[in-house]
């Protein structure tokens, strides 16, 4: 936790504008995309937001909300996840010193950008920023992960793909999203990341907010996608995640839960059903370390994505998956 308070950053209201493109990376986003783009065009020298064979409008309100779409038809050939295609496809003749690749659920500060830039020496940095969380799995599971997950020290690579600011130049060095151990990974930005080197992680509540699932079916796909990837020790995070709530003193952790729910501006109430939000966490993990080692995929956003980095997703295409790096749009 101390960590961690080290790691927060506030809002710079000096800090300098920067020069960079945003890039969305937006699939069936109609509902949350042009709160995005909006929170982004007063600082950002351009927006584009890359429509991923969206079906429900999504390219029409991104545009109306002032940013250039960029439409990808199809699925991603083989090798390929659909929002590293997309990044590296909004990353496509940029011209600006940096790139900034922000989920469409996001909504960002005005300082945001600027304040990242100026806050970090490396060549890339990210943010995890504040929860919304509308229904009661969103109010019992999420903050109770965020917390689990600074107690128990983020994992080596940390980054977040909500809201990633990186230099282009470097990002083009390494190929960025189009880099072989990136382009097919269910956790692309911590491989970004690790790509890059000396990667920047903070914690930003007062910088950006975001809806990271919207109610029980998602939490569980997005956590199944994710946690066998994130954690390659799972038993090591498996035990941070059950041994305070099974030890003889459980109240402990309902205290520290509700403390944090509170400081993170959320209903410190559902603190106390710290022992069954942690349960059913753990249960998302072992679900998706099941699933990883039996080749077994997650259904995300109408796509059957790999519970484990690395796998290749066969999918039809006339693309191949070669080391060198091209923007796959079909």
């Amino acid at each position: 936790m101390g960590w961690a308070a080290r790691r927060f950053l506030a809002p710079d209201p000096r800090a300098v504008a920067i020069d960079v493109r945003v890039v969305i990376p937006a699939r069936d986003e109609a509902g949350v995309v042009a709160a995005c783009v909006r929170s982004v065009v007063g600082q950002a020298t351009e927006v584009v937001v890359v429509d991923d064979a969206s079906t429900d409008g999504t390219a029409e309100v991104a545009a109306a909300a002032g940013a250039r779409v960029v439409r990808l038809e199809g699925d991603p050939p083989a090798g390929w996840l659909g929002k590293p295609r997309a990044c590296l496809a909004g990353a496509e003749g940029a011209t600006a010193e940096w790139l900034a690749f922000v989920d469409a659920d996001v909504v960002l500060a005005p300082p945001a950008l600027a304040t990242m830039a100026a806050a970090t020496r490396s060549t890339s940095t990210s943010i995890v920023g504040g929860l919304e969380c509308r229904t009661f799995w969103e109010r019992l599971l999420l903050p109770e992960l965020g917390l689990a997950l600074t107690q128990e020290g983020f994992p080596p690579g940390f980054a977040s793909g909500q809201c990633f600011l990186v230099r282009r130049d470097h990002y083009e060095a390494v190929g960025g999203h189009g880099h072989p151990s990136v382009r097919g990974s269910v956790v692309d930005d911590r491989d970004l990341a690790l790509a890059l080197g000396g990667h920047d992680a903070r914690l930003a509540p007062r910088l950006m907010s975001a809806r990271m699932y919207a109610g029980w079916s998602q939490i569980r796909a997005g956590l199944t996608k994710n946690a066998a990837a994130l954690h390659r020790r799972p038993l090591r995070h498996l035990a941070w995640l059950l041994v305070p709530v099974a030890s003889r003193r459980p109240w402990a952790a309902v205290v520290v839960s509700a403390g944090g729910r509170l400081v993170a501006g959320q209903n410190p109430a559902y603190g106390l059903l710290c022992p069954a939000a942690r349960v059913v966490l753990a249960a998302f993990s072992v679900e998706s370390i099941y699933r990883a080692r039996t080749g077994r995929t997650v259904t995300w956003k109408g796509r059957h994505v790999p519970a484990s980095p690395g796998r290749e997703v066969s999918v039809p295409s006339g693309s191949d998956s070669s080391s060198r790096v091209d923007v796959p749009i079909n």
